[in-house]
């Protein structure tokens, strides 16, 4: 039977007797909240701007259990301690390049145990979302999954207003019926510099955080806080790579 719309009204009021939430809180920078259970965090930037070296401290963050660039990932809660990376860009070389990465700044080459990266570039959009799907289903454990990169999702139909929010309205329904953090990766547009499209509009109005990376003329990288829905915002994070450790630090 199909439910009245007085029944779903009645779903939807919020009064005294409605409890508080308490959603696991899985990303912070210091004591900034950036992204909890049930929503979407967004990091932008313009090609070149070392986004995934970001989602690599991410997930070095979890592997360590310590803060990484300025992030820190908590994800170590009893039933929710797994985290996953769909990559929808890279392969090959540049795939093992991030692998290292990832190690580097785990400080171990033992990052598989709660950590699962699938690389999905030969994929449609449709694909992609099943196969996410399909893994949150068999691993009800996963706290955070990240999505790098996004455009790829629409199949780079990034003005589609339709097929852009339909997208958005799924990654919050995924995000919400699993009880995980979502954190995607989308580039920005050359010339306004705001994310692309109606999908980075949507994306931009419907995060809990966006955070934006860019590249300093210094040759220096920052995060700076573009949205922050639950807390007042933070101080940039600013990091560099050293040629001569061959390792990304905190400046």
């Amino acid at each position: 039977m199909a439910i009245s719309y007085a029944e779903l009204l009645n779903s939807a009021r919020i009064n005294d007797s409605t409890p508080i939430p308490d959603d696991n809180v899985y990303l912070v920078t210091g004591q900034n909240i950036l992204g909890t259970a049930g929503n979407f965090v967004s990091f932008t930037g313009l090609p070149g701007a070392s986004k995934s070296t970001i989602m690599c401290a991410l997930i070095a963050s979890h592997i360590s259990n310590g803060e990484v660039l300025g992030f820190k990932t908590l994800s170590s809660y009893a039933d929710k301690n797994r985290l996953a990376l769909f990559d929808t860009e890279q392969s090959g070389y540049d795939l093992q390049r991030k692998i290292k990465i990832i190690k580097s700044l785990a400080g171990t080459s033992k990052i598989y145990d709660r950590f699962d990266m699938f690389s999905v570039v030969e994929h449609e959009g449709k694909t992609i979302m099943q196969l996410i799907v399909t893994y949150l289903k068999n691993t009800p454990e996963c706290a955070i999954l990240i999505i790098d990169g996004l455009l790829d999702i629409v199949n780079g139909m990034f003005n589609d207003e339709k097929e852009s929010t339909r997208l958005i309205r799924s990654l919050r329904t995924i995000a919400k019926k699993f009880d995980i953090l979502i954190v995607t990766v989308l580039h920005l547009g050359k010339k306004d510099n705001l994310a692309l499209g109606h999908l980075g509009s949507a994306s931009t109005r419907y995060c809990q955080s966006e955070i934006e990376i860019s590249k300093t003329k210094e040759k220096t990288y920052k995060c700076i806080a573009k949205k922050t829905r639950s807390c007042a915002g933070f101080d940039d994070i600013e990091y560099k790579y050293s040629e001569m450790e061959k390792k990304f630090t905190l400046i």
